[in-house]
């Protein structure tokens, strides 16, 4: 048995002496003592159990053991278990709650949340769903990524005063994300937390603009000019379409000049997602130049954006290893597959095209692989093209896949054995119980696979092989959140 089973096993074992109270009445906390290292991969594992998963109680000791140094608290319904989350602190006798009930200005669960942050001194990552008030926040000095999971304009909501000033005081801070922050805030955050290098997936564009305008008029006063931020992940561009006619107009006339404010205090941007509004600013993407992954969404984009995109990729190309692509227009997948002599990830959410496949390179080195809506013959003819080329392709997903039959599917295989393919989901396609069969016989490689049809679900997980029946091994694995941008560009990680 290898060494990860065998710890594996140790981290079921423990969580099911969790589940069963063993220490539930100890005087002593027994994680207390334990390295951080395996109190967080004993917490990361009970949270990961979606068959199985904790409540809040299971798992008090390890929340108030003091040696977390990543803390998820998202996943828990707070509120739903709040009497639970104070009998069983009560049971252990590890916090103090005679005055928790007797305070009315903010909830029971805020106060409990606030103790267990303070209880643990080695925090770097904090995830919330719960606001306690930054004042308990700024006390975690070893802080790095911060992420509370309710809007900016909800916070209010928490009876707990909001003062963005404070997180001056967290000098190792890196990602800071509210949803929904706006211009002002953004900006200020930016102002006071100089190592930031993500607020999330918020849309930080209007405020570099406010931020670059407030610098111009300090140079006016002749005040000192900042240089410029460390962001390496950002989100530039309004989400959805405008609907106000003037609106619309203001904000796509003034677009290009925002993108030149954001690249110029942004220079050091390495993943990037791009809403465009006006295809002119596309070209302002060739400053960044440690760009290597780009989603970019053409869907708001009314103009013909197709040519200024491969021109802009002909530059930059080279440097992207992880392309996601959003448009209601054909893209040439074959140019693009040109001009990304390294690309490694490749994603397009809408219609697709093959202008000239002899004079493409053939063999990219493309391990991951994922399209949309894939209808007609057009759709068909960049699929063959991009597996055929595709020799070292590891995952691959296919959503509205009507066009996939196994005729199809043989003939994928006929070109390439793929050799290399891992996990693969394919859905809304048809193919049949027979083309299932066939997948698994020739996927030398594979481990995982959905595939979804009218005539039924077709799943594999190499996993729920194991005979060892000490290992416990998950149920139902979602094949989908194995999908690399959908990981990368998560509110949990981006």
């Amino acid at each position: 048995m290898s060494l990860a089973s065998l710890y594996t096993i140790c981290l079921d074992r423990i969580y099911r002496f969790l589940k069963e109270g063993v220490w539930k009445f100890g005087v002593l906390n027994p994680f207390s003592d334990l390295p951080t290292r395996a109190v967080d991969n004993l917490m990361e594992f009970t949270q990961s159990r979606g068959e199985d998963p904790p409540i809040i109680a299971d798992v008090i000791l390890l929340l108030i053991s003091g040696r977390l140094t990543r803390l998820d608290l998202s996943p828990f319904h707070l509120l739903a278990e709040q009497e639970s989350i104070v009998s069983s602190i009560q049971t252990g006798g590890d916090i103090s709650l005679q005055n928790f009930l007797s305070h009315c200005d903010k909830p029971v669960i805020s106060y409990l949340v606030g103790d267990i942050i303070s209880l643990n001194p080695y925090l770097e990552e904090l995830h919330l769903n719960i606001y306690p008030g930054f004042d308990v926040i700024r006390k975690c000095q070893n802080l790095r990524i911060l992420r509370l999971y309710r809007s900016f304009g909800m916070l209010w909501d928490d009876y707990v005063p909001i003062d963005l000033s404070v997180l001056s005081c967290l000098r190792n801070l890196e990602v800071l994300y509210v949803p929904n922050m706006d211009i002002d805030a953004i900006a200020n955050v930016l102002d006071v937390c100089p190592k930031l290098i993500s607020i999330g997936l918020n849309d930080s564009l209007d405020s570099l603009e406010e931020t670059a305008h407030r610098r111009l008029k300090n140079s006016l006063l002749n005040c000192a000019v900042g240089t410029h931020f460390q962001l390496r992940r950002c989100v530039w561009g309004k989400h959805l379409r405008i609907e106000d006619p003037h609106e619309k107009s203001a904000y796509k006339s003034r677009f290009c000049d925002k993108m030149r404010f954001a690249v110029t205090l942004c220079p050091l941007i390495q993943e990037l997602i791009f809403q465009v509004h006006a295809k002119d600013a596309i070209k302002e993407l060739r400053a960044l130049k440690q760009l290597t992954l780009l989603r970019i969404d053409f869907i708001v984009c009314e103009d013909d954006f197709v040519p200024d995109f491969v021109a802009l990729l002909q530059e930059i190309g080279p440097q992207i290893k992880h392309l996601s692509v959003l448009s209601n227009r054909r893209v040439p997948v074959d140019v693009i597959c040109d001009c990304c002599l390294h690309l490694q990830s490749f994603e397009i959410d809408g219609p697709t095209v093959v202008n000239d496949s002899s004079n493409a390179s053939g063999n990219f080195p493309l391990k991951r692989l994922k399209l949309y809506s894939l209808y007609e013959e057009v759709d068909k003819e960049s699929l063959l093209f991009l597996l055929s080329n595709c020799m070292y392709l590891e995952e691959l997903f296919l959503d509205d896949a009507e066009i996939v039959d196994d005729t199809l599917l043989n003939q994928i295989f006929e070109r390439n054995p793929l050799r290399e393919l891992k996990v693969s989901c394919i859905e809304y396609c048809d193919i049949t119980r027979e083309g299932f069969q066939m997948f698994m016989k020739k996927a030398a490689s594979i481990q995982t696979v959905l595939i979804t049809s009218d005539e039924g679900k077709y799943v594999y997980d190499v996993k729920s092989l194991f005979k060892d029946p000490n290992l416990r091994c998950l149920k139902g694995i979602d094949v989908r959140r194995r999908e690399f941008f959908d990981c990368r560009l998560s509110p949990k990680r981006f």
